[in-house]
């Protein structure tokens, strides 16, 4: 910031804003974000596999943090922000909230419905258990095998295809390249 100021250059500070502008974030832009968020775990194929990484990123961190001791309502804070989807990350303050009542974990994450069933009951069973943080590691990982072998057959798919779309071009284009040579050759 010295730097800054000794070189004549002035950095905006949230200060300087007027008191009407300060943490204000335009609702339009957060509603057509979660708005994209929904759309991206809809794609067909795509979209379980951007869910899957989501989900085993949050089940990742949180029960990390759990396993290190950090309160269950910051460590939801801090895995929600984690997630990289704006939907599941509204699911998870919904479930802290719940949590802060006195409920379970899984019951908020079911009722969100975005989050996969069997994760949902691994959670359950795992509250029951007490062996969460345990359980949530087991879950990030199993999901993280599962969409690299997803990812894997993908790109074994697309492949194939992607030779197939290929193979058209140079087709079209040698025909394009062809066509007006025999069409030549037939009119003399």
């Amino acid at each position: 910031m010295r730097h800054a100021d000794q070189r004549g250059v002035r950095l905006a500070r949230v200060d300087d804003l007027p008191p009407a502008g300060r943490g204000l974030e335009p609702r339009r832009v957060v509603h057509h974000a979660r708005q994209v968020d929904r759309w991206r775990v809809r794609i067909p194929g795509a979209g379980k596999i951007m869910l899957n990484l989501a989900v085993a990123r949050f089940c990742r961190v949180l029960g990390t943090l759990l396993h290190n001791g950090v309160p269950i309502l910051k460590s939801l804070e801090i895995s929600s922000e984690a997630t990289g989807n704006r939907v599941l990350a509204l699911a998870v303050q919904n479930a802290a909230k719940n949590i802060s009542a006195g409920e379970s974990l899984a019951a908020p994450l079911a009722a969100s419905g975005q989050f996969p069933g069997t994760v949902v009951e691994m959670i359950a069973v795992a509250e029951e258990s007490n062996t969460l943080e345990a359980v949530l590691i087991n879950i990030a990982d199993g999901l993280e095998n599962r969409t690299w072998r997803q990812l894997d057959l993908f790109v074994r798919l697309l492949e194939p295809i992607m030779l197939l779309v290929l193979a058209g071009a140079v087709l079209v284009v040698v025909i394009a390249l062809l066509l007006p040579v025999i069409k030549m050759s037939t009119t003399i």
